[in-house]
């Protein structure tokens, strides 16, 4: 392995796996260190058991052990990835060992579809994360802990506490919300994993490559991710205690307009002096005297509270692992909020000699605390900064120049979800041969969700009455399987198999209430309204069943020449009879030129070569349930009557989204495996895009679910790790990789090529994410500043000493040719007003011919850089992230910039920057709200920002109290602390919250930011007790 430490605390936890129940033999104490030959390092985690009993134990972190045993015994130490060892007792005390690397042991095991791998077998792309690297960070969900570790996985954040990340494999390859990939968790197939503890996690593998996904069929267009849950060891019941106590702060704010510029906002809006307005006729009123940090009224120092408790251990026959976690967390923005109970239990036990069987069990509580982020975030930026939040006794005002309360939105509106999550999953293992065996699963997964929302009078417009809604979800699936794998060597062939089916239920049930006449604000349920909103007051159910049959064999000649292929058919409920099935297959190969004969020259420095390829068809079903069909609905009413009308067009030849996917890829190692290094270039082509097309108005229909075109995604991917310096006292230990991914949408259906979604655009040739808009190319200085010859070419207006116009000039030379102006809306712009871009040459500014695309929100280039230190006890990490190469809509000041009315305030860059009088050479035009419908065409360049940006995401220092210590205290086994810090540095010249901005789950709408939950940087302490 390339990091010696991390290898070993990571087989600590598999060697635990092997070891017995101690039971001491009343002879002699032997006691000794285990050490690798590699480094004359202490091995931590190595089983040494007395030979033909169950008295066992294992070394602790510096390779030290004790063990009862007699003269007679052998004792045997074992160790994953070494050659074990037999010693004779005799008449020794003290037994040291140096146990030597077993090189066909070595290779990491990875969890693929329905088996395991060896890692250097691998011919696909799977990257894994392991526990440790989870921990890292210190993460409050699983996808908090493994960004910016994977090359080609981009994974943003969505803002405020508990709200779930955005995850893209390999880029955005369909239209529609099922952006995310697949989830498989000990084999059950989950949407997310928003309730799992990540202190639960042994290891997380990523199927980036089509190939490795492929089994998975309808489901792997967008990768997978599978999760393996930490399971029990034998030996003594062990005891896991840990405590997380960690302060949040504000790490930026928006610049917003003080009460300075927004009375010389007044003064120009209505077209008044507003350059030396002069002193306000009531020099001592409020309204100049008071300046409102709303952002610093409604923030405070959040706190996170998280407590581990887990009990694990076994025995030959049986072993456990059961974790329960609490976790508290108050966000740094009053009244938001997220709490998690959880609790998992897994047990496996060996039933007969040839039969296993075993079930893990979780069930979870989520609670958050959410906010209005519109109405909050949008007139805190818009809000004017002298308007008070309170009266003089207390009293919280309730609406202020036509805009709410922004600390009155914030600490009364109630924005609440509670989950509760039960998840069971089963299985049931026989070997019917010693290569054959049969596994039965059995997984149920129930969700209750309860959404309350509630807006009380005080945030009300004047004069309106409280108003709320109850949602309801009520959602579980039922997943079974049951499947034949197969493993057998043939001298130097080796061969693998797996065949099984496969049925999965989903069953949805949905119940909105609502209502916007609460009689008051004290009693909030629904016992308490007036009458309920009829039009959004509903309940609906739907279910959706998939069957499936799949296949995979592996196949490789002396590990050097490797073969694999899956196929997998799926049939789903969301078709129509004709395109019913689809079927799904894989194939990758893969040659280890590195044991060739003609590599040994070099083997010495180059010790790893091996190429990989792929090819495989993979799909996507995530539409509606019944999208295909024709729906009826009641609630229409005819002569008086309540009926049943036709409310949805069906579409019997809707298909499967497919996408073809290839890969090229090598990974190599240097230096008997201190370096390693992989690359890959793949391509994939995403056929049949699922999306709702417009229909004509006289259909009486909006859309109908169709299959529209193609999309392409191409990428490269790198990463690199090793360690840099290894030495018995101090090791480093680094990895660093990067991403490419370009999106090109191929081909469209509609007529003419594109589709325009609010400020994006999707056509032929361009790409997911474009933005599409106006160019402004400045502001005209004077009224005749507006003036282009034939060719478009701006002229350059000349004036006498006393202003009074004389000609043009171009190029420094008088101009008499033809004088053109431009058009904005029917209307000249004059001196003060935006000089657009006109794309087509003919003067007039309009829609259809002078928007283009003005930029993407999609990334060019992102990846990570982490960094491990140790020195004897202590160890010090980090983690870099990076994101080059996409844009952000700033739609938040379009919104205050643009509108110039009476009761929004613009941002502080667009007053002090405006244009106020002839000559000005400004960035903005003039504030004078009788120009502002020309000047305001939307979306436009003014409020498209770079969103690149590197973040230091998370800075970590560990200590171990040493063995020294702890062998004066018998029971513990290890104690560790921490500090550590997230989000401590963001480098990046966005003005908004925060550059890192997800899409929550809008693939179309990629860098649109409207102002949601902060930035926060987190300062944490931690303790991890082991007994």
């Amino acid at each position: 392995m390339i990091h010696k430490i991390l290898q070993r605390i990571v087989l600590l936890f598999f060697s635990m796996l092997l070891c017995h129940t101690i039971l001491f033999a009343q002879e002699n104490l032997i006691s000794g260190t285990v050490i690798s030959e590699e480094d004359d390092l202490g091995l931590p985690g190595v089983t040494v058991l007395v030979k033909g009993s169950t008295t066992g134990t294992a070394t602790d972190i510096d390779g030290k052990y004790q063990i009862k045993a007699s003269a007679g015994d052998v004792l045997i130490f074992s160790f994953i990835g070494y050659n074990p060892q037999e010693i004779t007792v005799g008449n020794q005390a003290q037994i040291d060992v140096t146990l030597e690397v077993d090189m066909t042991q070595l290779s990491e095991v990875v969890v693929m579809g329905y088996g395991e791998q060896n890692r250097r077998d691998l011919t696909g792309s799977v990257v894994s994360v392991k526990s440790e690297e989870l921990e890292q960070s210190t993460p409050v969900g699983v996808l908090d802990g493994m960004k910016g570790r994977m090359a080609g996985v981009s994974i943003t954040s969505n803002g405020g506490p508990g709200e779930p990340s955005d995850i893209k494999i390999r880029g955005t390859s369909t239209l529609n919300g099922g952006t995310g990939p697949l989830y498989v968790v000990d084999g059950q197939q989950l949407d997310n994993i928003e309730n799992l503890n990540p202190n639960d996690i042994a290891s997380i593998e990523v199927l980036k490559d089509g190939a490795s996904a492929a089994i998975y069929g309808s489901k792997s267009a967008n990768g997978v991710i599978l999760v393996t849950t930490k399971k029990g060891a034998s030996g003594e019941t062990k005891i896991d205690a840990s405590y997380v106590r960690s302060y949040s702060s504000l790490a930026t704010k928006i610049p917003v307009s003080n009460t300075r510029q927004a009375r010389i906002y007044e003064l120009a809006r209505v077209g008044n002096n507003a350059i030396n307005p002069g002193p306000p006729a009531d020099s001592l009123s409020t309204m100049f005297n008071q300046d409102f940090d709303y952002q610093e009224m409604i923030t405070r120092v959040g706190v996170r509270d998280q407590v581990g408790l887990a009990l694990s251990g076994g025995k030959d026959d049986a072993n456990f692992y059961w974790n329960t976690g609490f976790l508290n967390q108050d966000g740094i923005v009053d009244n938001s909020g997220f709490q998690r109970v959880n609790t998992t239990l897994n047990v496996n036990f060996n039933v007969l000699k040839r039969l296993k069987i075993g079930t893990r069990v979780n069930a979870s509580y989520l609670e958050r605390n959410g906010l209005n982020e519109g109405s909050i975030f949008g007139q805190l930026a818009t809000h004017f900064p002298y308007l008070p939040t309170q009266d003089a006794d207390g009293t919280y005002v309730p609406q202020t120049s036509s805009q709410q309360n922004v600390v009155a939105e914030t600490i009364f509106t109630v924005r609440r979800s509670r989950d509760y999550v039960g998840q069971i999953f089963s299985y049931g293992e026989i070997d019917i041969l010693p290569s054959l065996k049969f596994k039965s699963t059995l997984g149920v997964n129930l969700e209750l969700g309860r959404n309350n929302d509630f807006d009380p009078t005080v945030v009300q417009p004047l004069g309106s009455p409280p108003a709320g809604s109850e949602i309801t979800n009520l959602n579980y699936s039922i997943q079974q399987e049951n499947y034949l794998s197969y493993k057998k060597s043939f001298g130097d062939h080796n061969l693998t198999g797996v065949v099984g089916v496969q049925f999965q239920r989903w069953q949805y049930e949905y119940s909105r209430f609502r209502s916007v006449n609460f009689n008051n604000d004290i009693v909030r349920t629904f016992n308490n309204v007036a009458e309920l909103d009829a039009a959004n007051t509903r309940t609906t159910a739907t279910s959706h069943s998939l069957v499936s049959q799949f296949g995979r064999v592996t196949y490789d000649y002396k590990g050097k020449y490797l073969f694999g292929g899956t196929i997998r058919r799926d049939g789903s409920s969301r078709f129509g009879s004709a395109k019913q099935y689809g079927v799904f297959p894989g194939l990758s190969i893969g040659w280890r030129i590195s044991d060739e004969a003609f590599w040994k020259p070099i083997s010495s420095v180059f010790s790893e070569f091996k190429l990989r390829a792929g090819i495989s068809q993979n799909g996507n079903e995530r539409i509606g349930n019944f999208d295909s069909r024709t729906l009826y609905s009641p609630g229409f009413l005819y002569n008086g009557l309540n009926g049943i009308a036709i409310t949805q067009l069906g579409n019997e030849n809707l298909s499967w989204e497919t996408t073809q996917q290839s890969y090229v890829g090598a990974d190599f190692g240097f230096l008997n495996g201190r370096i390693n290094a992989s690359f890959d270039y793949y391509e994939k082509l995403t056929s049949d895009l699922l999306y709702p097309t417009p229909l004509p108005e006289e259909t009486g229909f909006n859309s109908i679910s169709n299959n529209i075109g193609q999309i392409k995604n191409s990428g490269i991917e790198f990463t690199i790790s090793g360690d840099v310096m290894k030495t018995p006292s101090f090791q480093w230990f680094s990895s660093f990789n990067i991403a490419t991914n370009v999106n090109e949408v191929v081909e469209l259906a509609e007529e003419n090529g594109q589709i325009i979604r609010g400020d994006f655009i999707i056509r032929e040739g361009g790409s997911i994410g474009d933005m599409w808009g106006y160019t402004a190319e400045g502001v005209f200085p004077y009224n005749e500043s507006n003036a282009f010859d034939d060719n478009g070419n701006q002229l350059t207006p000349i004036f006498d000493e006393q202003g009074g116009f004389l000609n043009y000039e171009q190029n420094g030379q008088t101009y008499t040719g033809n004088v053109n102006q431009l058009k904005v809306q029917n209307r000249v712009p004059i001196g003060g007003d935006v000089m657009w871009k006109d794309w087509n040459g003919d003067f007039n500014i309009d829609p259809n011919n002078d928007r283009t695309v003005i930029g993407n929100g999609l990334p060019k280039l992102f990846g990570g850089f982490y960094n491990e230190f140790m020195f004897k006890g202590i160890k010090l990490s980090m983690m870099i992230d990076y994101n080059f190469g996409n844009d952000i809509y700033r739609s938040y000041d379009e919104s205050r910039n643009q509108r110039l009315v009476r009761t929004v305030v613009p941002g502080p860059d667009r007053v002090e920057e405006a244009w106020y009088e002839l000559g000005d050479i400004a960035k903005y035009p003039s504030l004078n709200a009788s120009g502002s419908s020309r000047n305001s065409l939307g979306p436009n360049t003014f409020w498209v920002s770079q969103a690149d940006f590197i973040k230091l995401r998370s800075l970590r220092l560990d200590y171990s109290l040493p063995a020294s210590v702890l062998d004066k205290v018998s029971f513990l086994s290890n104690v560790s602390f921490y500090a550590s810090g997230n989000n401590l540095l963001t480098w990046t010249n966005y003005e908004g919250y925060n550059a890192e901005l997800g899409s929550r789950g809008n693939a179309l709408q990629p860098g649109l930011d409207n102002l949601r939950y902060p930035l926060y940087r987190e300062y944490i302490l931690g303790i991890n007790i082991k007994l």
